[in-house]
């Protein structure tokens, strides 16, 4: 066995074993966003010697590219003396819209170019890739959990220079300026990285603050009930989309809890219809766990495929994701599925969830979101529900 096969197959286990003692899981219960991610029970705590070291918060190395209409192509702007902003069409008083991958993954991947696409397609909107992939992009899923605090304080230092080089170039107008709002898009463990950038940046006396975070499918593992974990209270505005939650006694990478102000389940928000419904049992994928991963994690990258075409949607007018307030039983949800749907009685998923709340009359809870089985997701046909109710009823759509 390979050596990164072995660390993966050591930590399968011990993530295993974590569902057996969930309560390893809570962190200190502190509301502050501090200490140390709590991954595993007492005999994964026992392997972490094998899966991970200690963590040089000046050895983390974190990427930023700017994008926007002015400037298509990515612009790496990189923190310290050197850093400036010249070139990168950056202008404050739009959107700032920044994009955070999560384990496995990278500011290269596809799925991170489809987005930032989409965003340019929808908005003038600055965007800003986040890139750990450094560190994120391994079979070690522990040693990707551990640097979430650092890169998120890494986005802080990053959005910090913006503000000095803003005052630095204007500082008779500086008090003046109209700062545009910051949104972050975080995917797994992007989504707990998003709300500590938004809480270490509301300690400081800025001017600049985070409005809206979006969490897609926020990371499970090491991070259920962890002061470490995004919240409704780190953004004036959180929205969830939940696509791959399970129950606490079976294995998933994302939550089923609702963290948000609203909180989206896509066909329940358990496994959606376009991944692969091979049922094997759980020791089958210590032998082959790359494969393992790949199917767990379809669903689990569904999140960001919603939200990508919601933003495609929203520029072309062609479609929505509405969804029904939902209690999460079985019993609504098969309600939802013969009910129609339209402004008044629903709110839409993804980019255009914002538009759902407003001070006089906010919109709080859990929705259910029914979509197609293939693109566009939100073109749900006949057979789309049929398969879904059938799902439900027999248990493996909903809880």
């Amino acid at each position: 066995m390979s050596s990164s096969k072995r660390v993966l197959f050591l930590t399968l286990v011990a993530i295993f074993f974590n569902l057996l003692n969930a309560k390893s899981l809570i962190d200190n219960g502190s509301n502050s966003k501090n200490g140390s991610v709590h991954c595993f029970s007492k005999f994964g705590r026992g392997l972490k010697w094998l899966l991970g070291s200690k963590i040089n918060p000046n050895l983390v190395n974190v990427k930023f590219y700017l994008t926007s209409r002015d400037n298509p192509i990515r612009t790496e702007v990189v923190l310290g003396h050197n850093f400036q902003l010249d070139g990168t069409g950056f202008r404050i008083e739009r959107r700032t819209v920044m994009i955070v991958h999560g384990f496995k993954s990278s500011g290269k991947k596809n799925w991170v170019d489809r987005m930032e696409t989409a965003f340019r397609l929808w908005g003038d909107v600055n965007i800003v890739i986040v890139d750990w992939g450094e560190h994120a992009n391994t079979v070690n899923y522990y040693k990707a959990a551990e640097h979430v605090m650092t890169v998120g304080r890494n986005i802080v230092k990053f959005l910090s220079h913006i503000i000095n080089a803003t005052r630095d170039s204007s500082p008779e107008k500086f008090d003046d300026l109209n700062w545009g709002p910051i949104h972050m898009v975080g995917h797994s463990l992007g989504a707990h990285i998003c709300g500590i950038a938004a809480d270490e940046l509301k300690k400081k006396s800025l001017p600049w603050k985070v409005f809206r975070i979006t969490g897609l499918d926020p990371a499970r593992p090491c991070f259920l009930r962890s002061n470490l974990s995004l919240t409704k209270n780190d953004a004036d505005f959180v929205d969830i989309i939940h696509t791959h939650g399970k129950s606490s006694s079976k294995f998933s990478f994302g939550m089923q809890e609702p963290i948000g102000h609203v909180d989206f389940y896509p066909n329940g928000g358990k496994k959606q219809p376009s991944c692969s419904r091979t049922k094997k049992p759980w020791y089958a994928s210590l032998f082959n766990p790359k494969k393992w991963i790949k199917q767990k994690t379809c669903s689990h990258g569904l999140s960001h495929m919603y939200f990508t075409e919601s933003l495609i949607a929203a520029a072309y007018n062609a479609g929505k994701f509405w969804s029904h307030e939902w209690d999460r039983s079985a019993q609504r949800a098969i309600e939802i599925i013969h009910e129609t749907c339209d402004q008044n009685n629903c709110i839409e998923m993804g980019i255009n969830a914002e538009n759902y709340r407003n001070k006089d009359n906010p919109v709080l809870g859990t929705f259910f979101v029914i979509t197609a089985s293939s693109p566009p997701y939100y073109n749900v046909t006949a057979d789309d529900l049929a398969n879904l109710e059938a799902q439900i009823v027999a248990g493996s759509a909903v809880k």
